[in-house]
Formats: structure tokens, C-alpha cells, sequence
């Protein structure tokens, strides 16, 4: 499909579309060059569905395929109906008025009437835009399985949990199935709880590990940069709680 291009059928702006070498249009677009009430298009077509024959008089396409093409009509949930010129022909049979024949015939005549050069730049664009979405949806796959990776050399499950978690948004295109970690309370270094309490960072860290007081409930693991060198390793933050718990050890009241 082209977005410049269009058609004018009973003083509407149609534009044309393609998908696999055919002409289509949605039956939105059939309600309104019909003038008919929103739906009315849409009930014919599930009343008459049994008669109809699927990749010759309609394509079914789901959510995600949908929103793969470039068609400006956005789908539901529950995807997006295309009807070629065989099916709106027997969509509209009971539309019976004059304003009915006249849009049949232009439609038939203008919007249908696409020539054999016409069909096959359909179907070379089809193709191109699949060989395009092939080539994106390998790319994420690349990206994704490289969160992956970091996630599995890091043993802080959070730090793993964000990595599934962009991992999964790459995957889908953009919407994450997997929750990032819940945002905690503020946490702080052994330095700064040192700072506060008047010791030392090392004397905090000391004492941390003779009163078991690193624990979920006191604080949170973390990937920081080593003091030493320019590695990334595991270090401990201590949240309110645990500040408290160590004053009373000290004796600061």
C-alpha cells in the first residue's frame, strides 16, 4: 500500500490498499462511502460469514498483524477485517437504494480496477515489507538474547529482573510482558550510614556482618563499581530500618 495514493468514491478520499496482490478495504471504509450507520457493514458480513470464503472474499488479520501494516485504520482487539472485491460485492447485496448502485459502481470501477502492473508492485512491496519485518524482528531477538546474557553473569536478581524485563520489550516491539522490580524505600552506602552515625564505612560494614544485618528486610544487594578498580561487584544498601538497628548497637540515642 502506498499512503499517497487514493481514490475518491461518493466524494470520500479512499485510500487504496494492498495486502497479498489485492485490493481491499475495511468495512469502516464500506459504512461510510455507503453513508450507512457505523456497524451495518459489520453485520452483514458476520451474518453472511458462512458464505464467504476466507483469503478470496475477505482476510482475517489478528491485533499484531495488523498493526504490522501501514494502513492508517487502526485494528481492535479482536484484529482487522479486509474484504476484497468478490466479498463487498456480496456484503452490499441488500444495499438496494440509488446511492448504493452508484457507489458499487464506483467502487468496482475506480477502486477495484487495478491493473496487472498495479498487482504485482502490490505483491513486490508485500514482499519487501516482510523481508523488512523479518530482518527487525531478528534484530530484537539479537538484542533480547544479550539482556539475557548480562542477566545471567550478574547474581542480583534485580538486576536480573531488569534485564527480563528489557528483554521483553525488545521481544514484543516495544511493550515489556515483564514487570521491572518494584521501586523500594531509600537505601544508603556504608559510607553514608557511617557519615550519619559518626564512624567509619568499614566500621558499619563490621558490624553489619557480626549482627546479620544484611537481610531483605534491612536492605538491598546492588551492583556498584569496585573502590579498587574498575569492576562492577556486589554491594550492600542499608534502608531506614537498618540504620536504626545500628545506632541502638552504637548507642546513638
Amino acid at each position: 500500500m502506498s499512503k499517497e495514493l487514493k481514490v475518491t468514491v461518493n466524494k470520500m478520499e479512499l485510500p487504496i490498499k494492498e495486502y497479498k496482490g489485492q485490493r481491499v478495504v475495511t468495512l469502516k471504509e464500506i459504512d461510510a462511502v455507503h453513508e450507512r450507520p457505523e456497524g451495518t457493514a459489520g453485520r452483514n458480513f458476520y451474518t453472511n460469514k458462512k458464505h464467504l470464503i476466507e483469503g478470496v472474499d475477505y482476510f482475517q488479520l489478528t491485533y499484531e498483524e495488523a498493526r504490522s501494516t501501514d494502513f492508517v485504520e487502526r485494528p481492535n482487539s479482536q484484529g482487522l477485517t479486509l474484504i476484497t472485491e468478490s466479498g463487498y460485492l456480496m456484503l452490499v447485496k441488500s444495499f438496494t437504494d440509488d446511492l448504493a448502485w452508484t457507489v458499487q459502481r464506483q467502487l468496482v470501477n475506480v477502486y477495484f480496477c487495478a491493473t496487472p502492473e498495479q498487482r504485482r508492485e502490490a505483491a513486490a512491496n508485500t514482499a519487501k515489507s516482510a523481508l523488512a519485518e523479518a530482518k527487525a524482528k531478528n534484530a530484537r531477538a539479537r538484542v533480547a538474547s544479550m539482556w539475557l546474557k548480562i542477566a545471567q553473569v550478574n547474581p542480583i536478581p534485580e538486576y536480573q529482573q531488569i534485564c527480563a524485563h528489557y528483554a521483553s520489550a525488545e521481544l514484543t516491539g516495544g511493550t515489556a510482558v515483564l514487570p521491572l522490580p518494584e521501586v523500594r524505600e531509600r537505601t544508603y552506602t556504608a559510607e553514608e550510614v557511617g557519615r550519619m552515625l559518626g564512624v567509619s564505612g568499614n566500621k558499619i560494614g563490621r558490624l553489619a556482618n557480626e549482627h546479620h544485618l544484611k537481610t531483605p528486610e534491612l536492605g538491598v544487594e546492588v551492583w556498584d563499581k569496585s573502590r579498587y578498580s574498575s569492576k562492577q561487584v556486589p554491594a550492600w544498601r542499608y534502608n531506614e530500618k537498618a540504620v536504626a538497628r545500628l545506632r541502638e548497637i552504637l548507642g546513638n540515642n
